[in-house]
């Protein structure tokens, strides 16, 4: 997408200089115009006398790294002292919005590869007019002046100036249209490998590290809410007569999601929810267990569902093939399940308001409160503290934990910090759609793919969201397609049909979203027709690929783990994958090995291209974390429904992948210099598709539904 650039100083705030860079989206221009005459502060970075580098970040921290790759990127063009950078998350303004459009959010493993650049150039902007403001201080040329470790070097004499020194300076310039930019080739600290931000880590491992639950503010209180657990109940009547004689207990109240206990402290108010007695009244939900949605999605894929890609002539391929290969998918709800409870504080006072939020879209969350609270969003204080996990849970649509905190808080004279349970977020969603496959694909005669079809049946993430206009078209959600109707492999045939179910089960996206679902049913059915055919997988997908990047990174790590020498050993098998999600492509090889009713992934080998890394180490740390996030869904993870309620309800009966399950990895990466990719999420599509590869490789057995049970 074609981009422009123009740049603005805003201000020079209490001695300090601020500068902001704005770089608009051109199909989004029309949609921010409106508001950009309240762009106040556009601002990136903040260079104080005492010499101190503010980086003010629009997205938010939630052990991603992106503090830490973004702030690279500004230092690296800065010269600055890397551990003279504080990292500040930014207040909310249009000049911070997202790829997305008109949002602050962080998502869809964007924030490097849609920012890089842009803080790139503000680094060689400022650094450009230290430059400038130091020649005319000592009236040399340009030539003769540099900077590095945030000062400012003077080649002849040895003078030197902070950067600080020359804060008055910079605020009377004018900034640089086209500040000149490093060649990445030629960058000494981005694209190399570096640990957390130090600042970051210290804070981190100190436990001063302020999360949205570490959130303390004067005179708060707590509160807890009763939710349905039946999906889609409401609340018919209730009594809370007994709650209230409780200690602690300040108020108990209705609000759209449940029954609300305010009390002094948390666990007063988690308490009192047993003394609440509840009527719901309850839909025909009810009545409804994972049998009767699986028979419905299986009855709505025998008729014709809305089209996602057709060309060539499927029905002929299949009539003429020398053989065809059928497989039916099955992949459960799956709950986000990020570490730190969801929650959120909000102090509503009058005709303004101020909130702690750890939502990975902070404009989301704040017109939501602005509009339950009826305070104007420019009244609205807003913090970002770090969130602890999210994988998509954070930034959700139906802003759940948010609205809950809202309506609590709505007229009380106090700060409410409302924190959901764990069994809140897992037994009510929301989660990753429940998918349903049908795929089949037609041989020639030489094992070849000629035809590929594919039926697929979940529940929209977008129909009836705001994100409907450009996530669900023509009856087909975007998550339902992205990654499968645009696979990599050269077959002349395809009839691609969307089935969209309805329930009241609140979906979002999870980690990677609609690739979760693709990889393992292309890379799948590929690999059985590679076993059809008689030929080697790794070769067999070779040889339908055209693009040389895909090629080469098949090869690559074909190589790493050693494939065609690999040792065969009784119950142990080896798979391979390969899958581009977020302008990323890994491709990714498991050993695994099998016992009599379970299976451990011994060993995987990644081979990564998103163009460049520009931190080696925080890739190789999300390809690792994305493979363990990937396990947990194979071995464990699901959320089953029973007479209406998800039957799982925390980490004891909803596990996620433990120490002992971590399999041994090594992470290759290939800077092949094409277009910038993320790198957040493209690691737990092919462990997807890698393992249950490995485990027909040890078993002679097909695994088609997660999590996977042996024997």
């Amino acid at each position: 997408m074609k981009r422009r650039d123009f740049l603005k100083i805003t201000s020079a705030v209490s001695a300090a200089y601020v500068i902001g860079f704005y770089i608009p989206i051109k199909s989004r221009a029309s949609e921010t115009k409106k508001d950009e005459k309240a762009l106040q502060p556009n601002a990136f970075v903040e260079i104080t006398p005492d010499n101190n580098i503010n980086f003010i970040v629009g997205q938010v921290e939630m052990g991603q790294g992106t503090y830490t790759t973004l702030a690279m990127c500004i230092a690296e063009e800065l010269n600055v002292d890397w551990k003279n950078i504080n990292i500040v998350p930014a207040k909310i303004a249009p000049v911070y919005y997202s790829v997305f459009g008109p949002l602050m959010i962080t998502g869809g493993s964007s924030s490097v590869f849609s920012k890089q650049l842009e803080m790139r150039k503000i680094g060689a902007a400022v650094n450009e007019m230290l430059i400038k403001a130091a020649t005319k201080k000592w009236k040399v040329r340009a030539y003769d002046v540099y900077t590095k470790d945030s000062k400012v070097f003077n080649k002849k004499t040895k003078e030197s100036f902070k950067f600080g020194d020359l804060v008055n300076d910079l605020s009377s310039m004018k900034v640089p249209t086209n500040p000149k930019i490093k060649e990445l080739k030629d960058c000494k600290f981005v694209g190399k490998p570096h640990s957390r931000h130090p600042k970051e880590m210290w804070e981190k491992v100190t436990g001063k590290a302020e999360f949205g639950i570490d959130v303390r503010v004067p005179n708060m209180k707590y509160a807890a809410v009763y939710h349905p657990t039946i999906f889609g109940a409401k609340v018919k009547s209730y009594d809370a007569s007994k709650a209230l004689k409780k200690d602690g207990v300040i108020k108990v109240k209705q609000i759209p999601s449940g029954i609300a206990v305010i009390a002094e402290h948390w666990w007063i108010a988690k308490q009192a929810l047993f003394d609440i007695d509840v009527v719901w009244d309850k839909d025909e939900f009810k009545n409804t267990s994972d049998k009767e949605l699986n028979e419905q999605y299986s009855k709505a894929m025998q008729k014709n569902g809305a089209l996602m890609r057709k060309n060539g002539d499927s029905k002929k391929a299949f009539e003429t093939a020398e053989k065809t290969i059928e497989a039916e998918y099955d992949f459960p709800f799956l709950a986000h399940a990020p570490m730190e409870p969801l929650g959120v504080v909000v102090h509503h006072e009058k005709n303004k308001a101020t909130v702690w939020s750890s939502s990975q879209s902070q404009t989301m969350a704040l017109k939501a409160i602005s509009k339950v609270l009826s305070v104007k969003g420019e009244n609205i204080t807003y913090n970002t503290p770090y969130l602890g996990g999210a994988f998509g849970r954070r930034g959700t649509i139906n802003l759940d934990f948010i609205l809950d905190g809202a309506y609590v808080s709505k007229d009380e004279d106090f700060p409410i910090m409302t924190l959901w349970t764990r069994e809140d977020d897992i037994k009510m969603g929301n989660y990753r759609p429940k998918y349903k496959n049908k795929v089949k694909v037609a041989l020639d005669k030489h094992g070849d793919i000629t035809a590929f079809d594919a039926k697929v049946a979940s529940q929209s993430i977008f129909k009836g969201s705001p994100f409907a206009a450009f996530g669900f078209k023509n009856g087909v959600d975007g998550a339902q397609k992205e990654g499968l109707i645009d696979h990599p492999y050269d077959i002349d045939n395809h009839d691609m049909q969307a089935f969209t179910m309805d329930s009241p089960i609140p979906v979002l996206w999870w980690r990677s979203v609609g690739h979760t679902q693709s990889s393992p049913t292309v890379e799948g059915i590929v690999d059985e027709a590679a076993f059809a055919a008689g030929v080697d997988p790794i070769e067999y997908r070779i040889n339908m690929l055209k693009d040389h990047r895909f090629i080469n990174i098949l090869k690559d790590v074909a190589k790493k783990a050693n494939w065609e020498k690999r040792k065969k050993e009784k119950n142990v098998g080896y798979g391979v994958a390969i899958h581009e999600s977020f302008g990323t492509i890994s491709a990714q090889i498991a050993k695994v090995r099998v016992t009599k009713d379970d299976f451990k992934v011994e060993k995987v080998w990644a081979s990564v291209d998103c163009g460049f890394a520009f931190n080696p180490q925080n890739v190789k740390n999300q390809i690792a974390g994305s493979i363990n996030f990937g396990i947990a869904a194979l071995k464990y993870s699901e959320i089953t429904i029973n007479n209406g309620e998800a039957t799982q309800n925390n980490f004891y009966d909803y596990k996620v992948s433990r120490i002992s399950d971590a399999p041994e990895i090594e992470v290759n990466i290939i800077n092949s210099g094409e277009k910038i990719g993320g790198i957040g999420e493209p690691g737990v599509p092919p462990i997807l598709a890698a393992v249950p590869n490995a485990l027909f490789d040890a078993t002679g057995k097909r695994y088609h539904s997660m999590p996977i049970k042996i024997g």
